[in-house]
């Protein structure tokens, strides 16, 4: 997110971006939408990268999404749940580039 767009990428939104005509869909290409749907694209680039994280660091440097402590009063123990110092994860990059969820294409259809 944010990433400049690749001369590819470009080249790749650009090719579909264009609705010549009345083909097989209609004037209105496939579910209404017209060519120009995709040139309109707001993202820059098709692609995610990395993606923030929902885990946790503790002092110890444990990750975990929570943390709890076993605590002993009189007979009884329970587990009591660790909500300070505490660190977010952070961005978490991906192994493989996924398409942004608000990218205009149809994918596959039956």
């Amino acid at each position: 997110m944010g990433q400049r767009a690749s001369t590819i990428v470009n080249k790749l939104s650009n090719s579909f971006s264009y609705h010549g005509g009345t083909g097989e869909f209609g004037e209105d290409g496939v579910d209404g939408c017209t060519g120009r749907t995709l040139a309109s694209f707001k993202g820059g680039t098709p692609f995610v990268y990395s993606r923030q994280g929902s885990m946790y660091f503790d002092e110890d440097g444990d990750l975990a999404h929570e943390f709890y402590e076993e605590i002993k009063k009189g007979g009884k123990r329970r587990m009591k749940r660790i909500e300070k110092n505490l660190t977010p994860q952070g961005e978490v990059k991906y192994r493989y580039p996924r398409l942004h969820y608000d990218f205009p294409i149809v994918m596959y259809s039956d």
